[in-house]
């Protein structure tokens, strides 16, 4: 795979970062594991240039696109500032979850069974 291919998202959430000052707040290790976080609750855009990415891309698009990072760079700020790693807390608020827990797939969101149709 070519190098210069990336995630647009990514692009994103390090700008989100420098515009909150984060290097000034937090270490490094977890400015990583906020960026993990923030790129799990948001959809993958693979492009090979950002400059083309912005000429095609409409401005409410845009838009849309930095309110879903600054929504997942908030999470993932929470998560960090109450790392159970770090507290010294019993472990009641781990969640387990039960198949009957277990939420529907979308349709877009089934599984390939290998077999495609093309009806």
């Amino acid at each position: 795979m070519e190098s210069n291919i990336h995630n647009y998202m990514e692009v994103l959430v390090e700008k989100r970062f420098l515009e909150l000052d984060f290097h000034q707040v937090y270490s490094q290790d977890q400015i990583t594991d906020m960026t993990c976080i923030s790129l799990n609750q948001l959809p993958t855009l693979y492009i090979r240039y950002s400059l083309d990415m912005l000429a095609a891309t409409s401005q409410k698009k845009l838009m849309q696109y930095n309110e879903m990072v600054a929504a997942a760079v908030e999470n993932a700020e929470k998560m960090v500032a109450n790392d159970r790693r770090v507290r010294n807390d019993d472990f009641e608020d781990i969640v387990i979850y039960t198949p009957k827990d277990r939420f529907e797939l979308e349709d877009e969101e089934i599984p390939f069974s290998g077999k495609i149709n093309l009806e």
